[in-house]
């Protein structure tokens, strides 16, 4: 037994899942997770009708926001690393009531957000074979998609790593040397894009004052760059998950924001025809096809598509394990079935079909309603944005209480700087919310949060608080089961580590 063995078994746990994630598959997760080219492709074209050119300057103020949430998740991931990361850390530092909360905010955010990715994937697809899908096909090509992700995810996170490793390696080198080559030969080479003025222009965009454009627009910025806290929910799969996790996040946030703002300001300085581009629902592949040639620009959809899978692949991956920590604490309906893992391919192969189920749920309402999916696809943001907010104020408040768990010696520790980071970051992370919230772009987004939202509060009403209250539910509930230590024991480690 290893060492991070046995400071499972502390917590309350033993050993289940397969502990071979090494410090580089924990890096391409991280990466995976955000997909550099998924955000540039997805977020290219509402950053320039939101708010014209100038809206790649929103991406350097969301990588701080990012950099204050990295740093933030790094000093817990350090003192519990457990899948399941903001759904321990809530739960642990304040009660299992938040902590249920925060961890079902985190599930709308991967399960919504991994769908919306997937059906990305179909239009591109269809788009790439010079096929007019309908919106049943496109669901049709989805559901394959998650299908294939969860086969890879259900065989075993050697595979999934193996795959996404390789995907991320194609997607650095590959997507950076493109990106290098479409700005030397247009812009450096032919003279044939726009000046460096072009990034500070508004376009034709007409909402006074400007700034509120602007500030609308770094909302998909924002969107480019979350989940970059994505190798702390694999935690139970990360040999020197101490030490790796918090090098791995950073290094994730740094390598994908410089490859989408390189990515960014290239498309933009390679512009041909604003007006063309701007119009079109592909601008990227607009650019490509008129300032190079078709063939080059359907070589980098399918590249782009590698990418895109592998961020399903990866967002599907952490999901699962979200769902798993939680129905092995008996906090989720089903959970005896959920927090099943395979003893052959040491896998919550119930919580990846499960997951995928949600999934489908999700998928299925394109069918009935484009407009009811689009505004369910909204929801991920929202719910990333809220684990933020609930696990920030829950530092705050173990801060305040004087319950936050000290560091060994040799890890990442954010010492005095802890509460105004945790200031910085709740005052940020509110700011985007608001945003979310009371933005007339955003706001139709409410709608089936708000209808999830009520089914976990009755949930919580009715069944899981009177099993909270009872210990039936939540970190220490699972000692009988899993032959760990009792909730108390596992208090007492959390406060030691």
């Amino acid at each position: 037994m290893t060492s991070e063995d046995c400071d499972l078994e502390q917590f309350g746990y033993s050993q289940q899942l397969d502990r071979v994630v090494t410090p580089f598959a924990s890096f391409c997760v991280g990466f995976a997770v955000i997909s550099a080219t998924t955000a540039v492709f997805a977020g290219f074209g509402f950053g320039l009708s939101t708010a014209g050119p100038a809206f790649v300057w929103t991406v350097p103020v969301v990588v701080v926001v990012f950099a204050l949430w990295a740093v933030i998740a790094a000093d817990l991931a350090v003192k519990l690393p457990l899948a399941g990361y903001a759904y321990q850390w809530t739960s642990r530092l304040v009660h299992p009531s938040l902590g249920w909360f925060t961890g079902y905010l985190g599930l709308i955010g991967f399960i919504s957000g991994f769908t919306g990715v997937a059906y990305t994937f179909s239009a591109y697809f269809a788009g790439l074979l010079g096929w007019e899908a309908s919106t049943p096909e496109l669901v049709g090509i989805t559901a394959v998609v998650l299908v294939v992700c969860a086969l890879i995810n259900i065989y075993g996170v050697r595979l999934a790593t193996a795959v996404n490793n390789v995907g991320v390696v194609l997607e650095i080198f590959l997507t950076v040397g493109i990106t290098a080559f479409v700005l030397i030969l247009v812009v450096l080479v032919n003279r044939d894009g726009q000046p460096l003025s072009y990034l500070s222009s508004h376009g034709d965009i007409a909402t006074s004052p400007y700034v509120f454009a602007w500030m609308v627009a770094s909302l998909g910025a924002m969107f480019g760059l979350l989940g970059v806290e994505a190798p702390a929910d694999i935690a139970e799969e990360t040999r020197e998950a101490r030490r790796v996790i918090p090098r791995t996040m950073f290094m994730a946030l740094g390598t994908a924001a410089v490859i989408e703002f390189f990515m960014y300001v290239t498309f933009l300085l390679a512009t041909g025809d604003p007006e063309e581009v701007s119009a079109s629902a592909t601008p990227i592949q607009q650019i490509l096809d008129s300032q190079v040639s078709p063939l080059f620009s359907d070589l980098v959809v399918a590249i782009a598509l590698t990418n895109i899978l592998v961020c399903v692949l990866a967002n599907m991956l952490v999901a699962t394990r979200l769902l798993y920590a939680m129905s092995r604490d008996k906090m989720t309906p089903f959970s005896r079935v959920l927090s099943a893992v395979s003893v052959r391919h040491k896998v919550p192969n119930a919580a990846v079909v499960g997951a995928t189920v949600i999934s489908a749920f999700f998928l299925v309402t394109a069918l009935f309603s484009e407009t009811a999916f689009a505004y369910i696809l909204g929801m991920a943001t929202i719910g990333y944005v809220g684990v933020y907010i609930l696990t920030t104020a829950g530092m705050l408040i173990a801060d305040v209480r004087g319950t936050f768990p000290r560091s060994d010696p040799g890890f990442f520790d954010l010492g005095r700087l802890r509460r105004p980071v945790h200031l910085a970051g709740l005052a940020s992370f509110a700011v985007v919310m608001a945003a979310l919230v009371l933005l007339p772009d955003f706001r139709p987004n409410l709608r089936p949060l708000a209808v999830l939202l009520a089914a976990a509060l009755a949930w919580w009403l009715l069944v899981l608080r009177g099993r909270i209250a009872a210990g039936e539910a939540g970190p220490g509930s699972t000692s009988g089961a899993n032959g760990g230590p009792s909730e108390a024991g596992a208090t007492e480690t959390l406060h030691r580590a």
